[in-house]
């Protein structure tokens, strides 16, 4: 036999031999495969179910924390914070803290607690208040009524004999408003007043009351600076200074009185009765043999004019 012909078979037995070890390999390497695809998947469904678990357990979580479930107080016998938006069970006690506007509910601590404040006999303000029907008969009602109809009636009448009252102290406000419409129409200032009073006083034909009663009037006006000047412009203060120089006490007095009053405080009207001759004509009378009110009053005069 050639050694190319032993090559050739020793080559082919070779292959032969590699033939059947990677046959044999084959299915230990397939098994391994599988048992490797089988834990993958174990491996899968294990966390499924982990997943599911969770999911039911955040599920279980969220009812228990129900937004709804949180609206509800739940009462006990202590003293509990009431939160925002929480509705309170009829029959609690229930206090508001004023410094922090905290709410605070609970039990009543017995059940007399809780008949007592349904107990009307036990309020103080109302007194106690019978509820059952049986208790009031027909006549009582009709006390009742009658009674209720009399104090009606007197409250009527003691109303009415109040406005009575009031129409009689006070007038209408229509009456009032003549009385205002008339006023205005013979409204008159002071200087027309004084105007008046003035030709009383001078008239020849007024008698020596009217020119009394003239000068008591006057003196009311010339207290006021200003109408101590209009008294001035009219020619009043002269016909004063001149009165000093009559014969009648009373008119001496009077026009003494209002000649002080208009003096006082007054520069203008004082320069006015200086150039006048009213200093002189006072001194007289202070002087000369007078009564004392006429001798008061000038020297009430003298002294306003100094």
């Amino acid at each position: 036999m050639s050694p190319s012909i032993c090559f050739v078979s020793i080559v082919s037995k070779l292959n032969l031999v590699v033939l059947l070890l990677s046959v044999i390999s084959f299915p230990s390497c397939l098994s391994d495969r599988v048992t490797e695809f089988a834990l993958t998947k174990k491996e899968e469904s294990d966390l499924k179910e982990q997943n599911k678990k969770e999911a039911v357990t955040v599920e279980d979580e969220e009812e228990e924390l129900d937004p709804e479930d949180l609206e509800v107080f739940y009462p006990t016998h202590q003293w509990q914070t009431v939160r925002l938006g929480q509705a309170l069970p009829a029959g609690l006690h229930v206090q508001l803290n004023l410094q922090t506007g905290e709410r605070l509910a609970r039990l009543p601590s017995n059940e007399n607690e809780k008949t007592d404040e349904k107990d009307p006999s036990k309020n103080k303000r109302l007194g106690p208040i019978d509820l059952d029907p049986s208790s009031f008969t027909t006549q009582e009602l009709k006390k009742a009524l009658a009674k209720m109809k009399e104090s009606t009636k007197a409250d009527t009448l003691e109303q009415k004999a109040h406005q009575e009252d009031v129409r009689r102290r006070f007038r209408s406000i229509e009456k009032l408003k003549e009385e205002f419409r008339e006023l205005n129409m013979q409204l008159e200032t002071d200087f027309e007043i004084m105007s008046k009073l003035i030709n009383r006083f001078n008239s020849t034909t007024s008698t020596l009351e009217e020119k009394i009663a003239a000068l008591y009037d006057l003196e009311y006006y010339v207290h006021q600076v200003d109408n101590a000047k209009d008294l001035l412009s009219l020619g009043g203060l002269q016909l004063l200074i001149n009165g000093l120089n009559s014969t009648e006490p009373l008119l001496k007095e009077y026009a003494s009185f209002v000649l002080g009053a208009a003096l006082s405080s007054n520069p203008r009207v004082q320069v006015a009765a200086v150039d006048g001759g009213a200093l002189q004509k006072l001194l007289v009378v202070l002087a000369t043999d007078q009564s004392l009110a006429v001798k008061k009053k000038a020297l009430f005069a003298l002294s306003s004019m100094l």
